[in-house]
């Protein structure tokens, strides 16, 4: 019988809490909400890790869903 291997992911090196994530954005011109965010999560399928009692994601995740909200927003008009 074979032994699985166990893959163990890395973890991205600009993870941010979704409250850091938002103070981020704030001085963009599209800044977003921490529920704003979570939406984006959903909808774009961003990976959440757990920290501490935080979920976080990876910062790149968060700049390219606004990219790609901010297109689907202006191409809705």
């Amino acid at each position: 019988m074979a032994t699985p291997t166990l893959s163990i992911q890395s973890l991205p090196d600009d993870l941010v809490t979704l409250k850091e994530a938002s103070a981020l954005l704030r001085p963009t011109p599209r800044p977003a909400s921490v529920s704003t965010i979570t939406r984006w999560i959903a909808r774009y399928h961003i990976t959440v890790f757990q920290h501490g009692k935080s979920h976080a994601v990876s910062f790149t995740d968060v700049l390219i869903a606004q990219r790609d909200e901010a297109i689907r927003l202006r191409s809705a008009h």
